[in-house]
């Protein structure tokens, strides 16, 4: 646990504070050691919703037996707790666990808001627990929220260590250190149980430990790990971008993680108003917010479906030996308000947490004209335009879905076609048992299907965006000299 939070709680008590809320991701274990840190010097209870108010310490039973004499009137009662808190002696402490659940109800943020001024009379305090808080406007300002993060790596090394001295293993330095890489961005808890699920007798099972973690993560909501293990050399052309990501992975501050957001256009509607309920803004907000503290370096690709923008993306971990995680932004929206203020929250504090701090953000898009201006600049290391294959590119492509599905034989006329659209003629032809040249007339080019949006998008990228495949700025017509008005003719005198 942080010793920052042990000690901003004694900061917060030491001058008073009426009410703190701590968001934590293991909240028994930020309570029992800050139980332990406060020395048995005050009554220390707490309440959660299934057992109503317990002591924590003797003081605390002793306090609750005087308040309680028969039916524990607080079980799934939160008011009724915090109307019996009013009567709890000078520096007592009341932890409420799982507060983000209730605090946003009239009644209860009513009742925690009269404590305020008589808690802070005798140094009262009512700690609010919860693995993200959102506060209603009313206690917004009544409030001190502190933040509990994941463990650190020496954190994880630590915890890494004890359980195997507890179950007689041996381990050194650099088996240490992959374990503390696959258990990163886990709660304390959530590593030691599934190291040890993972402990054998030869040592730690790497690939079990890095499975159990993936479906730790992945049960945040919005968060998923992707396990397709593409690399640089599934992506056919693209010799610019990839250069440039793979030298980003291997430079000297190599991302810890790969945040991919998939079609951030369609996720971020916010600039055309279309979501009224303010989730989209919250999480645009957020977003923001967060790429900004955290200093996150940023790429974005722009282009027509099919070109390998994802692919390439998926394929940058593998780069840099760092997991890619998938933020889904319409998964981390709850079916209320404060419910997705929290999610993209907490979907955020385990990314910092499994990238060490320096997640590197990939974002996909189509119509990048819908996105906000202020999200485009959070990504400085440049807006790319990935165009349809050019003709250098197109036989690498080929090559490679040939081989995955072991075809060979004639190819078709494509001049037009995107990477996407090659691997679906390949699909095809090893479905049916066909030749590429047959198997292509299942196949609709996007640049005959949406000619108008690809005219467009190139109208747009055009000496803006730069360019995938070749060194600089895209340009629409590479091979013209001169673009745009074309030069007069002057005809010299003699």
């Amino acid at each position: 646990m942080s010793e920052n939070i042990v000690k901003n709680l004694k900061d917060a008590r030491r001058v008073s504070t009426p009410i703190v809320a701590i968001e934590t991701p293991d909240q028994r274990a930020t309570i029992g050691v800050l139980c332990g840190e406060l020395n048995g010097s005050a009554p220390l209870l707490a309440w959660d919703c299934a057992e109503g108010l317990s002591g924590l310490n003797e003081l605390g039973r002793s306090t609750r037996a005087d308040l309680i004499s028969d039916v524990d009137p607080t079980v799934g009662n939160l008011f009724e707790a915090l109307l019996l808190a009013s009567k709890l002696p000078k520096s007592s402490l009341l932890f409420v666990h799982n507060a983000h659940r209730f605090i946003e109800d009239a009644m209860i943020a009513q009742a925690a808001s009269n404590l305020r001024d008589r808690f802070k009379r005798d140094h009262r305090t009512l700690v609010l627990l919860g693995p993200s808080m959102t506060l209603p406007p009313e206690l917004g300002g009544d409030v001190l929220i502190f933040e509990e993060p994941l463990p650190d790596r020496d954190a994880i090394a630590k915890i890494i260590l004890s359980l195997h001295d507890c179950a007689g293993v041996d381990i050194d330095h650099a088996g240490a250190m992959a374990a503390t890489d696959a258990t990163q961005g886990l709660s304390a808890f959530q590593i030691e149980q599934v190291a040890a699920m993972s402990l054998r007798k030869s040592g730690l099972d790497m690939d079990g430990l890095w499975e159990r973690k993936r479906q730790q993560i992945e049960r945040t909501p919005g968060l998923s790990v992707h396990r397709g293990g593409e690399t640089m050399a599934d992506v056919g052309g693209l010799a610019e971008l990839k250069g440039f990501l793979a030298a980003l992975m291997a430079g000297k501050r190599a991302p810890g993680a790969v945040v991919w957001i998939d079609e951030i256009d369609k996720a971020m509607p916010c600039s055309s108003g279309s979501d009224t309920s303010g989730v989209s803004q919250d999480q645009l907000g957020a977003l923001l917010t967060y790429q900004q503290e955290h200093d996150c370096a940023g790429v974005m690709t722009v282009g027509p479906p099919g070109t390998g923008k994802s692919l390439i993306a998926k394929a940058a971990g593998s780069a840099g030996g760092v997991p890619v995680i998938r933020l889904d932004l319409g998964a981390a929206k709850g079916s209320l308000v404060g419910q997705s203020e929290q999610q993209i929250r907490a979907a955020l504090r385990v990314i910092t947490a499994v990238s060490n701090g320096r997640a590197l953000f990939i974002a996909t898009c189509n119509k990048i004209v819908e996105l906000p201006p202020e999200l485009r600049r959070r990504y400085g290391l440049g807006t790319w335009y990935v165009d349809l294959p050019t003709p250098a590119e197109r036989p690498d492509i080929w090559t490679i879905h040939l081989n995955a599905f072991h075809l060979e034989g004639p190819l078709p006329e494509c001049a037009n076609w995107t990477g996407s659209e090659i691997r679906q003629c390949c699909d095809v032809a090893d479905r049916l048992s066909i030749s590429l040249v047959d198997a292509a007339r299942y196949v609709v080019p996007v640049a005959r299907s949406a000619k108008g949006q690809l005219d467009a998008l190139r109208e747009l990228a055009d000496g803006r965006f730069l360019s995938a495949s070749l060194p600089g700025t895209y340009s629409r017509s590479p091979s013209e000299p001169t673009r745009g008005r074309k030069p007069r003719s002057v005809a010299l005198a003699e």
